[in-house]
């Protein structure tokens, strides 16, 4: 299965241009028989919080990718901003296939350092879907640092999406959680991020597939490119049964001790985390300096 990362230089709050550039990937893709090709959060916008002009169209958004999936006969995957039942908006990652959208995911996590938080709702539910002979599942950026939400979709996933628009700032965060959640969760994982200027931010890219055992399929890039990456989902099952991870895992007991930690206050004691009932109070020399 061939894989394209569309990254790309996303116009600000300008959708009619972004939908002509995405077409040109589109196109581009199509020429090198790309199956499945990613773009990132919110698309044909950026991340904007202007939400009143960038939901105005949203059905419009979402229809385009679904009608170029059809023409082209390509599996797409994007992002769009829609308005919710509430006062809130949500900000949506959908794979479009055969001119229909067959997942539409709600990025449980908004940003609120950088404002999402006052304008974005965080959805409640994992989406996966059926894709050839392989499960798809996908997350929106900052969803990225919460492995929890990735462990529950590779129960099923075997490639999870991550589509982004991540500043260059933190850039070195992105290229080190990606590789750790293929790791971790033994999965393909596909991350996509914008490139240049948007409402005063960097973008620089670094979009990369990674494989279940965390290398990187993709070259390195900064600039406006279509990356592309081989998938085979048969590694991901050999890679789960050679060496299955997942039997080892003690959800049960995770659980309870979530709730113990929600319950009780917990302090550090030389230099292990204990239940503060149960900490053994420390005698430091006068000459003790931290």
């Amino acid at each position: 299965m061939r894989a394209g990362l569309a990254q790309m230089d996303i116009l600000w709050e300008n959708v009619q241009k972004n939908k002509k550039k995405a077409e040109d990937f589109i196109k581009k893709a199509k020429e090198y028989d790309v199956e499945l090709l990613a773009f990132p959060e919110m698309s044909l916008t950026g991340f904007s919080m202007q939400v009143e002009k960038t939901t105005a169209d949203w059905k419009e958004q979402r229809h385009f990718f679904e009608e170029m999936s059809g023409r082209y006969e390509m599996t797409i995957a994007f992002g769009y901003p829609a308005p919710s039942s509430g006062p809130m908006c949500r900000n949506h990652l959908a794979v479009a296939e055969n001119g229909r959208i067959r997942m539409d995911y709600e990025k449980i996590h908004p940003f609120t350092f950088g404002q999402e938080g006052a304008h974005f709702e965080g959805g409640e539910h994992i989406s996966c879907m059926e894709w050839k002979n392989t499960v798809l599942g996908g997350f929106i950026c900052y969803d990225l640092r919460f492995p929890e939400i990735f462990q529950i979709s590779s129960r099923e996933s075997e490639i999870i999406l991550v589509i982004a628009n991540w500043p260059e700032s933190r850039i070195g965060d992105w290229d080190c959680l990606l590789r750790a959640r293929a790791i971790e969760n033994q999965a393909y994982i596909l991350g996509v991020n914008r490139v240049g200027e948007g409402g005063g931010i960097v973008y620089n890219g670094h979009s990369a597939l990674y494989d279940p055992r965390g290398e990187r399929l993709t070259h390195f890039c900064e600039e406006e490119s279509l990356l592309i990456g081989e998938i085979d989902p048969e590694k991901v099952r050999k890679c789960r049964d050679i060496f299955p991870l997942k039997k080892d895992r003690r959800e049960e007991l995770y659980r309870r001790l979530g709730s113990k930690a929600d319950q009780k206050s917990r302090s550090f004691a030389a230099g292990h985390c204990v239940d503060s009932s149960e900490a053994t109070p420390v005698e430091l020399s006068a000459d003790f300096t931290v």
